[in-house]
């Protein structure tokens, strides 16, 4: 028996070490992605100030989603560059498994670069999209469709490469028709 109680406090220490390792993985990792959906699809959202609206009233012009939480150590490193890019283009955040008054301190203590900021307490519409984690950015179209999307923490150099081609190509496209 003296061996197991030796053996129990490494045990319980390495399975604490994997989860953590675990959790922290799509955040740590940060990788392209193709998008699990070609197009958003029709949901029912409730935004962090109650107003109730669906995926079809965020449609007509491009915009950027953005998957975030007050808890998420990568979200912090790309907000500075969503406060810039709030100037271009719409944002509109989707704040994943954070309460509400959590997710407004936040945004009150260090900017909101978001045009709206959907409630997802509980992870459904997370689900309903595929996300991977937090962060993870989505570049949608004038009529839903997804133009590129990026899994970790957004840069200036990934901005530049993997999303503006496909933002201007859209916009150029949709000012020729």
């Amino acid at each position: 028996m003296s061996g197991i109680k030796r053996w129990l406090p490494l045990l319980a220490g390495s399975l604490f070490l994997l989860l953590l390792l675990w959790a922290l993985y799509p955040a740590s990792s940060p990788v392209t992605k193709q998008a699990s959906i070609s197009t958003l699809p029709p949901l029912t959202l409730t935004t962090l100030n109650g107003e109730s609206l669906t995926t079809d009233t965020l449609l007509g012009q491009p915009f950027l989603l953005n998957v975030w939480a007050s808890w998420c150590t990568n979200c912090r490193k790309e907000h500075a560059l969503l406060q810039t890019l709030s100037g271009q283009l719409p944002i509109i955040g989707l704040n994943y498994r954070d309460t509400p008054d959590a997710a407004k301190g936040w945004l009150n203590s260090v900017g909101d670069p978001y045009s709206r900021v959907i409630d997802d307490q509980q992870g459904q519409t997370a689900l309903a999209l595929g996300v991977i984690g937090t962060p993870e950015s989505w570049l949608i179209g004038p009529h839903g469709e997804v133009l590129a999307r990026y899994v970790g923490p957004l840069t200036s150099e990934i901005w530049q490469t993997q999303f503006l081609p496909p933002l201007s190509a859209n916009r150029t496209k949709e000012t020729a028709q």
